[in-house]
């Protein structure tokens, strides 16, 4: 097992419990007994270990709903250029919109950089007039659609398991687990509730779920069954930046010959520190987001990039200087979560005043 030990404010992250994330960065929402099989631990242990960490917003297991597999819908990512003096109220108001994923503050390029999905290209339009272009301290918005997923953070993984390890957590095919069945499903209006519930905690038991939604746990498990295996919902662990030993993020910019998107985004992709590569729109077609030890390793990534990809050029890069939200999660200063606002992009993307 590697790992250093990382030290937060008031709860200390040790090898056992980078190893537990990893583990349910594998199955979100594996059964103790099997967590604690895999780790040598008991399940109570496991289970104990998980309840202090995500009670001290270190790490946490969500889920969120896509539109049908077949249209997806869309992805922006928006940047804004803000008032000075409005940009931490701007950067709070939207941390509360369901279509909001993600939300930086960067050094340089604009000043908030949001990530927002949405049923269909005209409720982005909605979004972008009557949400952001009447907010105050809003003063410009720059629209980049994703045209092609090469890494998500959901597939981003700490290295804190062994091989056998890896084996074992993948050893399930059960629906939910992150296998898709390949059989065609989709968010119905009646799922809504269920998604909201484990946006706030992915990990709720199936009796839980029942009680909170007033479903039946047979109901409840076919729902749950249909969208999970249909990849209409992702589980999704995470954990805070600095706790995981990577407290710098970073984006690129970037162009690359469009013919040549296809065979360098899955090589970005396959790079630990990569976490999100996509193509998108706009005058640089390729976004690239790290997370770094620290701030010199930016610019050995970039050499890096350089040497191996000639033809790729980097056009911008960012720093983080603070992450306001992510997947749903409001974050303090530290990167830890504090509130869930569940994701939901079938709601009206304007909010009534």
């Amino acid at each position: 097992m590697t790992g250093t030990e990382v030290t937060g404010t008031e709860v200390t992250v040790d090898e056992l419990d980078l190893a537990l994330v990893n583990a349910l960065q594998l199955r979100p929402r594996a059964p103790w007994s099997l967590l604690g099989q895999t780790l040598g631990i008991s399940p109570v242990t496991a289970a104990r270990r998980w309840r202090r960490l995500s009670e001290a917003g270190i790490a946490w297991v969500t889920a969120y709903g896509l539109p049908h597999p077949e249209d997806r819908g869309c992805v922006a990512y928006l940047d804004l250029d803000c008032a000075p003096d409005r940009l931490r109220q701007v950067a709070d108001e939207l941390a509360e919109d369901a279509h909001v994923m993600s939300i930086e503050h960067f050094s340089q390029g604009c000043d908030l950089a949001v990530a927002a999905s949405f049923t269909d290209l005209a409720a982005l339009s909605r979004y972008t007039a009557e949400r952001l272009g009447r907010l105050p301290g809003v003063d410009a918005v720059r629209v980049h659609l994703a045209t092609g997923f090469y890494a998500e953070g959901i597939r981003w993984r700490l290295d804190s398991l062994d091989p056998a390890q890896r084996v074992e957590l993948h050893d399930d095919q059960s629906p939910g687990n992150g296998k898709p069945s390949g059989v065609r499903a989709e968010v119905r209006e009646e799922d809504r509730e269920l998604l909201i519930r484990l946006g706030v905690d992915g990990r709720l038991d199936q009796a839980a779920l029942a009680a909170a939604t007033g479903l039946s746990p047979s109901t409840l498990r076919r729902r749950l069954d249909r969208l999970a295996g249909s990849d209409a919902i992702r589980f999704r662990c995470e954990i805070a930046a600095r706790d995981a030993g990577r407290p710098i993020l970073a984006t690129f910019r970037a162009d690359l010959p469009p013919d040549r998107l296809d065979e360098v985004g899955p090589q970005l992709a396959r790079l630990p520190e990569v976490r999100l590569c996509v193509s998108v729109t706009g005058a640089h077609n390729l976004l690239l987001s790290v997370w770094q030890r620290s701030l010199a390793d930016v610019q050995r990534l970039e050499a890096a990039l350089a040497r191996r990809f000639p033809d790729l050029r980097v056009a911008e890069r960012r720093v983080a200087l603070r992450t306001v939200k992510r997947m749903g999660r409001i974050l303090d200063a530290d990167g830890r979560a504090v509130r869930a606002v569940p994701m939901d992009i079938w709601r009206d993307p304007v909010p009534a005043s």
